[in-house]
This record gives C-alpha cells, sequence and structure tokens, in this order.
C-alpha cells in the first residue's frame, strides 16, 4: 500500500513539473485507438528518430529563449552546416574530421549571433533574421542549389545504432542529459536564469551578461551543426530546402514545453516534450492522410498561443506593479524586489 501511494506521489510530482506528460501519453492512446498500425513499435522508433534532430537543435534554442532571446537562423544554420559538409573541400575526408570541422562551423556561426546581439543594440529579432538570409545564401552557393548525395561514412551517424536503439535518438539523448545538467547543475545554468528573468539585475549583480549571452548562441549554433549531421544522415543527401521554416519548428518546440518567450523560466525535460508532441502529431497527419499545410497551422496556433499568453502575463503583472507603485515586474512575468526603488 505503501508503495503504491509512493509511485502514485511520485507520478503527481512529475506530471506538475511537466504538465505536457499527460498530453502526450493521451495523444499516443488516441491516435493508437484511431489509426491501425499506429501502436508499433517500427512506428515508434520512427518518431522517435524524426523527433532526433529537432530535440538536439530545440535545446540549444531553449538557452536562448531562456535568456529572452530568439533565432531564426537556426534552419538556415543547419543548411549551411550540410552544405558544407557535402563540400567538396572536406567531403574526402575522415567522418570525424568532417564532423569535427561541422561543428566547429556551428560554433562560428552561433558566435557571429551571439557577438552581435550582446555587443550592439540591435535585437536579436533582426539580427537572427538577418542571419538567416546570409546562411541561406551562403549554402545556397555551396550547394548552388542542387541536391548532393552524401558518401556511405557519414550517412551512419543517422542510420547507425547501438544495441538496437537508433543513433540520433541516442545522441538526441546525450544532448538532453547534458543541455539538463548544465541548466540545473552549474554556475553557467544559473547566470542563464539569472539574465533572463533580469539582464539589468544580473549586470548589476556582477554576472557576465556579455558572455553568456554570447555562450547560449554558441550553443544554439553547435546543436543546429549536430542536428543537421543527424538530419543529412538520414536523407542521405543535401537538398536545397532543408531547414526551411525550421527555426518556427523549434521554437514552437521550445515554448510548447513551457519555456517562456520572455526568459528567466523553462526545462529541457518540457522541450524534449514538446518536439515529442510535435513530432508525433506530424506523423498522425500522415496516417489521417491530411494536406501537410495542416501541420502548418497547428504549428503557428501553438505559437501565437504562447505568445499571447505570455504577453498577457507580462501585462497583468506589470498593470499590479504600477499600482503598488514598487520595483518592476521581471521579463518572466515575476516580481522583481531587487529593483525596487
Amino acid at each position: 500500500m505503501n508503495r503504491a501511494t509512493d509511485v502514485h506521489r511520485r507520478l503527481r510530482a512529475a506530471v506538475r513539473r511537466e504538465p505536457l506528460l499527460p498530453v502526450l501519453v493521451i495523444l499516443l492512446i488516441a491516435l493508437a485507438g484511431s489509426y491501425q498500425g499506429f501502436a508499433t513499435v517500427a512506428n515508434f522508433r520512427n518518431i522517435a528518430v524524426q523527433a532526433s534532430p529537432l530535440i538536439i537543435a530545440a535545446v540549444g534554442m531553449t538557452y536562448v529563449i531562456m535568456t529572452a532571446g530568439i533565432d531564426l537562423s537556426v534552419g538556415s544554420m543547419l543548411f549551411l552546416a550540410a552544405a558544407i559538409e557535402s563540400s567538396r573541400a572536406i567531403v574526402g575526408l575522415p567522418a570525424a574530421v568532417v564532423f569535427a570541422v561541422i561543428c566547429a562551423a556551428g560554433v562560428l556561426m552561433g558566435l557571429l549571433n551571439g557577438v552581435a546581439v550582446a555587443f550592439t543594440q540591435v535585437p536579436a529579432l533582426i539580427v537572427t533574421l538577418a542571419a538567416m538570409q546570409v546562411f541561406r545564401g551562403a549554402g545556397g552557393h555551396i550547394t548552388g542549389q542542387q541536391n548532393i548525395e552524401l558518401p556511405a561514412k557519414l550517412r551512419g551517424i543517422g542510420t547507425g545504432s547501438l544495441l538496437g536503439v537508433p543513433t540520433p535518438v541516442l545522441l538526441a539523448a546525450a544532448v538532453a542529459l547534458a543541455g539538463g545538467f548544465v541548466f540545473s547543475r552549474t554556475t553557467f545554468g544559473r547566470y542563464v536564469q539569472a539574465v533572463g528573468s533580469n539582464a539589468d539585475a544580473a549586470a548589476n549583480a556582477g554576472l557576465p551578461v556579455r558572455g553568456v549571452l554570447v555562450g547560449v548562441y554558441a550553443l544554439a549554433g553547435l546543436l543546429a551543426a549536430v542536428a543537421s549531421l543527424t538530419q543529412t544522415a538520414r536523407l542521405g543527401a543535401v537538398q536545397p530546402s532543408i531547414g526551411q521554416g525550421y527555426e518556427l519548428t523549434v521554437i514552437t518546440a521550445v515554448v510548447l514545453g513551457g519555456t517562456t518567450l520572455f526568459g528567466g523560466r523553462g526545462s529541457i525535460g518540457g522541450t524534449v516534450l514538446g518536439a515529442l508532441v510535435l513530432t508525433t502529431v506530424q506523423t498522425g497527419l500522415v496516417f489521417s492522410g491530411a494536406s501537410p499545410y495542416v501541420f502548418d497551422i497547428v504549428r503557428g496556433s501553438v505559437l501565437l498561443a504562447a505568445v499571447l499568453a505570455a504577453g498577457a502575463r507580462w501585462r497583468n503583472v506589470a498593470h499590479a506593479v504600477r499600482l503598488t507603485g514598487r520595483g518592476r515586474p521581471s521579463r518572466d512575468g515575476r516580481y522583481d524586489a531587487a529593483t525596487s526603488a
């Protein structure tokens, strides 16, 4: 009896931490009951593999949004990384060297975004919107907007397996676990939360705000490159359309998982669940025979609802603070007593 009570208590605690978990379970049960062939090991494996690049890229985006930033260039970084991977300059190198070069390229792209955001007064939205065009154009120049087949040695990261578990799933799990550990157990993770809650207060406390901003965008670039490696390996080729609109899917997965667009609050676990929910919905639409554009409607609706909810919370708290005349709300809608007069 005590054991059953303990299990029940732990389940309730897990649901409180990640309210998207029961949504995912209900969605899977509903789709399994609606479509024959959905509840199979092969299909669940396929969902996990398809979600893996999204999870990897979304972990990096979580850090960016936690600082009250945004990165609209993630899809273009993914494409440019894939274009570099297929270029004649490195395609003849050993696979490990190619992967290292792509990861370094991702970090460099992220650093460019991070430095521009941290050391100028230009909003992250504008910086990364411009970077999106630059990176997409650079990738198109390298590939000539042609499909380029990848050699077999570069496909193992997307098609291989270890002990029956697909490599992309293992890689996504490793990234999520590492991202969660850094976020909750390290000084850098605490700095990210502090900067997102109130950058001015963090700067006044002596935190390296600019360094944190550069770091999160560099991380987002690195993980976009890793996601590119798994995505292109699964496809077996670099396509001109790869990464188009991907930034919206990544951002939606993050905000669906509970990370507020005003920064300071979120979780890697929620992001993983958000990515799995989106991938499950997309798979369900395939089983239903619905138009692929329906997924765009779902994705856009979720993102709009998150923006409206965050904006409403910010306005309500700001109004309450004006009535009291003390302090100001932090960016995630919490009262910040440290800034009171």
